[in-house]
């Protein structure tokens, strides 16, 4: 009994180990053996230069890992950062600025860190299919934009003379102008549900936050919108006057206390085409007048 036991265990460890050997001999061997860290960052850069994004992230993840310390690993943390970035890896990439700016708040390169960052939030819900159905990023969850918001005013206010101060600073727009746009898509929401309270809420905060977007003139539309509903026409009335000074356009008319806006539209002039005497509709569609 006693053998059969030893029979058995002396065959499961012969597999064992035939199987830790097989392992072995079908691994890929660790091509970075013995290369120094400049070794290391060359094949890291030139796989990022080529556009190899997933190969350049396993150079540069060797590099971190073998040498945590030089100048090598600090300028690789930026490039893998911004591998992760290009390979739709916006959570790592964000990990990594913010590893970089945690551990070299004074470097040279520091902007760069806060810019890719803010670049990662931004990007942050774009894919190939919001892409292809040009999907409206208002209507959706707007907190990473916000953060990106905030990345991209560190930018402009700690590092105005950079190179990335003048992207930043159009991205700001954009931003302000998208949570504006959310900001008038749930209130929206409210007043389709007649919950005016909430919407006007929302109203005030955008104009007071986001005023001077596109949509500070809607905005003030549904607020004398909400203010009509809930008979409050004073408030309505101060409402309509801030819209006229602000777009002449609108005529303000109340009757009875009840305050309507409505938009002067112009007419639009007429533009007359020439045509050559004896000519009709007719002789520009027949093909053979044009040989």
């Amino acid at each position: 009994m006693k053998a059969k036991i030893l029979l058995i265990n002396l065959i499961f460890g012969a597999l064992l180990s035939s199987c830790s050997y097989w392992e072995g001999v079908f691994k890929e061997p660790d091509p970075t053996v013995g290369m120094s860290a400049a070794q290391i960052y060359g094949e890291g850069k030139f796989f990022l230069d080529s556009e190899d994004y997933p190969n350049a992230i396993i150079y540069f993840d060797i590099l971190e890992a073998r040498y945590p310390f030089g100048i090598y690993s600090t300028q690789s943390m930026l490039d893998l950062a911004y591998a992760s970035y290009q390979s739709n890896l916006k959570e790592e990439a964000i990990v990594g600025c913010n590893r970089f700016i945690r551990l070299y708040p004074n470097h040279p390169n520091v902007s760069y860190a806060y810019y890719l960052r803010a670049l990662s939030n931004f990007n942050m819900d774009q894919n190939f299919i919001t892409e292809l159905f040009g999907q409206d990023e208002s209507k959706y969850d707007v907190s990473k934009l916000r953060q990106s918001f905030d990345d991209f005013s560190v930018i402009i206010n700690k590092f105005p003379d950079s190179k990335y101060a003048k992207d930043s600073r159009n991205r700001l727009i954009y931003i302000k102008n998208q949570m504006a746009a959310n900001e008038l898509y749930i209130a929206k929401y409210y007043i389709k549900r007649s919950a005016h309270i909430a919407a006007i809420e929302r109203i005030k905060y955008l104009l007071v936050n986001y005023n001077g977007t596109p949509s500070t003139e809607e905005g003030l539309l549904m607020l004398i919108e909400s203010y009509t509903y809930l008979k409050m026409n004073d408030l309505a009335a101060d409402t309509s006057r801030v819209l006229k000074e602000n777009y002449p356009d609108y005529i303000i008319t109340s009757r009875n206390g009840i305050v309507t806006a409505k938009k002067n539209i112009k007419a639009a002039k007429k533009i007359e085409i020439e045509k050559d005497n004896g000519s009709s509709w007719f002789d520009f569609l027949n093909i053979y007048n044009y040989f």
